[in-house]
């Protein structure tokens, strides 16, 4: 990600609308619902036009060394019944991975949102109708029926609106395997930390706590401390189809990326893995990913 792409974008907006949008930067790709509504008063902007107009900000968070396609991605979350805090995301692509660990603008805004607490959706923007992968991912969370999927390309005044069983009719979903749990349902898992422990296995622990894995039951959390001191973690998102799925550290690269919209990047430093014994293991694949940053894996299983 370049991160002057940000601010760049951040300087197309109203002179009067700077300070509430910089408080993206250090709300980690979030606006609070009063944020929401003053914005809205500033720019004279409905809910759906105003995160129309935020896309392309979303959009310059892109980290895409492969595609040189940016894509951006808005939701909405439930907190009340007028307007809910609202969470940015991009796509994410790592050189040197394969092309199925690239993660969709959709599923980054959707991270974004379930990591600062949020339990379901009332809305999603993105610029392009969202691939079949994208469709399988939301089809997993909690109260997908009543979330709003808006589709406005930039260059069109024209917006449309779907349900997930519009686009993804005679869908294949968590009860087919006979999951009563969605992604998003508030739950923690008791882990118990491994021994010994210091705040980054700590913090790994409680992201693999937090996880969502009903399929596989490998309950898996990343944490990343960077160069500055601060720890960064993901948790893991099973998906009934398995391959939507999007693993902790893919999550805790997102949280990563939305640390550091107003400078560049840092450099991690240190990278711990907590994960359930189960049928199935992530420490291959992100020992892998870890390696390309100069680090190198502390791997548990509890």
């Amino acid at each position: 990600m370049n991160h002057r792409a940000f601010q760049d974008q951040l300087a197309q907006f109203p002179v009067n609308t700077a300070d509430i949008l910089q408080q993206l930067i250090h709300q980690q790709g979030r606006l609070e619902p009063e944020q929401v509504n003053e914005l809205k008063g500033l720019m004279a902007l409905s809910s759906e036009n105003l995160l129309k107009a935020l896309l392309p900000l979303a959009a310059s968070m892109s980290t895409c060394p492969i595609s040189h396609f940016s894509v951006g991605a808005i939701v909405e979350g439930f907190r009340s019944e007028e307007q809910g805090p609202i969470y940015l995301g991009a796509n994410l692509e790592m050189a040197g991975q394969p092309l199925k660990m690239a993660i969709h603008a959709e599923q980054a805004a959707i991270s974004n949102a379930w990591h600062q607490g949020e339990t379901r959706l009332r809305r999603l923007m993105v610029n392009e109708a969202p691939c079949g992968h994208c469709r399988q991912f939301m089809n997993e969370l909690n109260e997908i029926d009543l979330m709003d999927i808006l589709v406005s390309q930039l260059d069109s005044d024209q917006q449309r609106q779907y349900s997930i069983s519009s686009l993804l009719p005679d869908a294949f979903g968590p009860g087919d395997l006979k999951q009563s749990t969605r992604l998003m349902s508030p739950s923690l898992l008791s882990l118990e930390s491994p021994v010994p422990a210091d705040e980054l296995v700590n913090a790994a622990t409680e992201a693999a706590q937090r996880s969502y894995a009903p399929y596989s039951g490998c309950h898996s959390g990343v944490a990343l401390l960077i160069d500055n001191g601060d720890i960064i973690s993901g948790r893991y998102a099973e998906n009934v189809a398995f391959n939507p799925g999007m693993t902790a550290v893919e999550a805790a690269l997102v949280n990563l990326r939305l640390s550091s919209l107003g400078k560049a990047p840092g450099k991690i430093i240190d990278a711990v893995m907590v994960e359930k014994q189960a049928s199935i293991s992530h420490k291959g694949m992100t020992a892998s990913i870890i390696s390309h940053t100069g680090a190198e894996l502390r791997y548990f299983v509890v």
